[in-house]
């Protein structure tokens, strides 16, 4: 895979089903017949020999001659019939037909004066064309039920002599358009659970060598090992080259536009899956790096990207690091997360819409107008590629915790247990429970309401855009922490969410957005019922907008606001006596440049606040009134929830 990537342009691997000119077919695909009536009509030469009282034996003996002449049939249709003519006095091996196809394709080129950029889209084609010939030979094959061990074998070795004759051709065409210096690395280093490292180093880099008069190029790599690897170590290590080797594929993928030999890497196609089963058993972490370079006059010719990842059993911590630079964009994001935790898919799909939301307001808000964000549109999908890499390593570390916490030997450890047991207490009040009120939250609570049951984590995700003098960031960051406590027969749970959205030019301009949500729960449980319940829910919007004044030659502040809005909720459940206290304010203060002739600082200001308070009890009065031993003893266990509930 990686290989395929980095340096092999004509990348002729063996494929079972790949059309000619990808289309969406093969010849078999054509085939209405049996195999035994339409293999005649491709090779005319069988017809003889295919007779309708073919035996088994034959038919498991398809030699390589006749392998051969389906190749060639194949790879002849590729030459055009002018082409034909001319050779069809001289018996042509396959990888002669071969190579043949990309000479006069390109000499049709020269002939036609096609520039560079086209005869480089001729080269790309006549690989596909090649391609598709040897698939649809093997695809002919298994439709004839004749592709077998040998015969696989077979074109797999013919590609690979078309392969080793065409790369320096191909090379030397490439060479001419990029005669500037390059470089393209690789790096891997993978820790074992025992403190064996295994180091991987790949480089490949091309440039002119004045003394010489010539494009030069160098290949290096490396494989070490310190420490003895066990079977298993070498199986787990096979599946991190596995994931680590589809990155390297995306990120060194060949360019499809001619003015340039490779692409920047697109985040959208990477992907952190493998992650999600990372064989912590055997391996403590690994630490990757991919860099291209490349002599650009303008100085945008690197793109880079580092990630590392490591887990510690003995604080069940794992993290996460990961830097790209392309050009002017540079994404850094890291995730902190405990290696317990329960599933709660629906809790990870609040996080994710609260990821969104949160970059959502960061990108709306980087700009007075709604049409395009302070990063522009491709800004923007570079920041939406890079952010879906990130949600994607949520999700896989969080899947990855699961797991862990999954283990036998972590089973007895009850990790879980008490936070999963209050997790369905609460969500059967707050969804089942006629009597809950709940938070009315003015604004709306993304963070979702209940206990989480995922691991505990600490994540940051941030984008930024360095244009000189002109340089926009967004940041985003989420949280959760999990505290469990216990006073007497009382026990609880305690949890914080939080996610915040931040935006600024970063010095470049004063220009800021800075956005905090928060939701805070606390539980008391007796005798494995839910007899507390506190929930909060708090948003906080400040932001600034400016706009440059060329007559001061200075930024002037057109926009000012700060909001808050804040919903509480308190519910004590002792003997089948609900009460429950709920709290909403909010404030905002807002002011606005007006535009004014007598003043030069001149602003409407506007200011809102509200609240209000409701308190709910729901029991028998009559039994509380009427009986004092039921009231001190409810007194008295209320007293003891709340002791508990503030000591938290």
């Amino acid at each position: 895979m990686i290989n395929n990537g980095l340096n092999n342009h004509s990348s002729l691997a063996t494929k079972q089903v790949l059309p000619v000119d990808n289309a969406n077919h093969t010849l078999s695909s054509k085939l209405q017949h049996s195999p035994l009536e339409i293999a005649p009509k491709l090779i005319p030469e069988l017809a003889t020999e295919l007779s309708p009282k073919i035996t088994s034996d034959f038919l498991s003996q398809f030699s390589d001659e006749k392998v051969a002449q389906l190749l060639q049939q194949q790879l002849s249709v590729l030459i055009t019939p002018a082409k034909k003519a001319n050779i069809s006095s001289y018996h042509y091996s396959a990888e002669e037909l071969a190579i043949r196809t990309v000479i006069t394709s390109q000499q049709e080129g020269l002939l036609k004066n096609e520039h560079s950029d086209k005869l480089i889209q001729r080269l790309n084609k006549s690989v596909t064309d090649i391609q598709g010939a040897y698939a649809n030979t093997s695809d002919i094959l298994f439709n004839l039920g004749q592709l077998g061990h040998q015969q696989t074998s077979f074109l797999a070795s013919s590609q690979q002599r078309v392969e080793r004759a065409l790369n320096p051709y191909m090379e030397s065409i490439n060479r001419s358009k990029h005669e500037d210096d390059d470089n393209y690395r690789f790096q891997l280093s993978v820790k074992t659970k025992e403190g064996d490292t295994i180091n991987i180093t790949f480089n490949s880099s091309q440039g002119y060598d004045e003394s010489a008069g010539k494009t030069a190029d160098n290949f290096s790599l490396s494989y070490e090992v310190e420490g003895d690897l066990s079977e298993a170590e070498h199986q787990a290590l096979t599946e991190v080259l596995a994931g680590v080797g589809e990155m390297a594929d995306e990120f060194f993928k060949v360019s499809q536009y001619a003015n340039s030999r490779y692409v920047p890497v697109n985040q959208g196609d990477i992907n952190l899956d493998f992650l999600a089963d990372f064989n912590h058993q055997q391996l403590s972490g690994f630490n990757v790096s991919f860099s291209t370079t490349q002599n650009d006059v303008l100085d945008i010719g690197e793109n880079t990207l580092d990630l590392s990842y490591s887990i510690d059993e003995a604080s069940n911590q794992q993290a996460l690091v990961f830097k790209s630079e392309s050009g002017q964009n540079e994404i850094d994001f890291a995730l902190d997360m405990s290696t317990i935790g329960a599933k709660d898919t629906q809790q990870v799909q609040r996080y994710l819409a609260s990821l969104d939301q949160s970059l959502e307001d960061s990108r709306v808000n980087s700009t007075k107008d709604d049409k395009e964000s302070a990063f522009g549109r491709k800004g923007d999908e570079a920041m939406q590629q890079g952010f879906a890499l990130f949600k994607g390593a949520f999700t896989s570390m969080s899947s990855a915790a699961e797991r862990y916490s999954n283990l036998e030997s972590l089973a007895d450890q009850h990790f879980n247990d008490g936070r999963a047991m209050v997790a369905d207490l609460v969500d059967n009040m707050i969804t089942n429970d006629a009597r809950y009120q709940g938070l009315g939250n003015k604004a709306p609570n993304t963070l979702g309401a209940g206990i989480s049951k995922l691991a505990d984590f600490d994540a940051t995700f941030s984008y930024a855009l360095d244009n000189g003098d002109y340089q926009p960031k967004s940041t985003i960051e989420l949280s959760q922490a999990t505290e469990q406590a216990q006073l007497g027969d009382l026990s609880g749970v305690t949890q914080s969410k939080n996610v915040s959205s931040h935006f600024d030019y970063q010095y470049s301009r004063p220009d800021y957005y800075n956005k905090e949500e928060s939701y805070n729960v606390g539980t008391a449980v007796k005798n494995k019922e839910l007899v507390g319940l506190d929930q909060s829910h708090e948003v906080d919007v400040d932001t600034k907008m400016f706009e440059f004044n060329p007559q001061t030659n200075q930024y002037e502040l057109q926009m000012a606001m700060q909001e808050q809005t804040i919903s509480k909720s308190n519910i004590r459940l002792i003997d089948d006596i609900w009460l429950e206290e709920n709290e909403n304010s909010y404030n905002m203060n807002k002011k606005e440049r007006v535009e004014s002739d007598e003043k030069q600082d001149e602003f409407k200001k506007t200011s809102s606040h509200s609240h209000n308070k409701l308190v709910t009890l729901i029991c028998d009065l009559d039994k509380l009134a009427e009986n004092k031993n039921v009231r001190r003893e409810y007194l008295t266990n209320l007293s003891q929830v709340n002791f508990f509930m503030d000591k938290k």
